[in-house]
């Protein structure tokens, strides 16, 4: 199941490599980017639930069967260096197409799954070799206390200040709201991290368009018109094809 970097074979850290916290907490709340801002309610998103109506498992349960239209992007090739940049760019590419298919384009919203554990993180300490003595054991027991406290002082700032976003329920999952324009999408990240990352579920306030992406796989959905998914296709540097509502959605870990 993808919930952090590390679960892209390609991105495992080594032991002891630090982690890098950015913790993005103000008293005004969470911040997942410059330009986003909490939404005042989960109204804007309570139309999706009610307009998913394929099975479980399937194209139709993730994306609302409004669009005339719907293209899946998928993610590209693994590579060692610079795969996490080249996802932002889909995402971005999803973003500024969409921009012209959209009356909204200064108002869009973005959902990310609370199951990604910004108020929970836990972090691991660990050596391949056994301590050579005791007061090599005693400095790394030191260490890794050091690190829960850390977790500890973090989880307290982030946890509080998550609850002030609101939430709604799609079937198995439950997503933070934020707002902004879609020119913001580079600008989006995570709590507890320095670099970008993706949103789940974005689209304009108009519902001109729909784009969603899910814990269990890398693969975007678009929801849309002929015209904007078609567009997406022609600029899409990695493989794409059209789905429909009955299509199953493959995992990708």
């Amino acid at each position: 199941m993808r919930n952090t970097l590390s679960s892209l074979p390609w991105l495992h850290p080594t032991p002891n490599w630090p982690r890098r916290h950015c913790l993005g907490v103000q008293s005004s709340g969470v911040i997942f980017g410059d330009s986003l801002r909490a939404a005042e309610s989960s109204d804007p998103a309570e139309w999706i639930a009610e307009s998913l109506r394929g099975k479980p498992g399937t194209v139709g349960a993730l994306v609302p069967n409004l669009f005339e239209s719907m293209l899946r992007l998928h993610a590209p090739d693994p590579v060692p260096d610079g795969w996490w940049e080249q996802y932002r760019d889909l995402f971005d590419l999803v973003a500024s197409v969409g921009a012209r298919y959209t009356s909204t384009p200064a108002l869009a919203w973005f959902a990310i799954w609370e199951g990604h554990g910004f108020g929970t993180s836990t972090s691991y300490v660990g050596w391949r070799n056994p301590p050579a003595d005791e007061a090599e054991r005693q400095r790394r027991e030191a260490q890794r206390e050091r690190q829960r406290n850390a977790e500890r002082e973090r989880n307290a700032r982030i946890g509080p200040a998550l609850a002030s976003f609101p939430r709604f329920d799609l079937p198995d999952r439950r997503y933070y709201l934020t707002h902004g324009p879609l020119s913001a999408m580079t600008e989006l990240r995570y709590p507890d991290d320095n670099g970008w990352r993706n949103p789940d579920l974005f689209w304009p306030n108009d519902r001109s368009w729909f784009a969603a992406t899910d814990v269990d796989f890398w693969s975007v959905y678009i929801g849309g018109s002929k015209a904007f998914t078609r567009e997406l296709a022609a600029y899409a540097s990695t493989p794409c094809e059209f789905v429909d509502n009955d299509d199953h959605l493959p995992i990708e870990n």
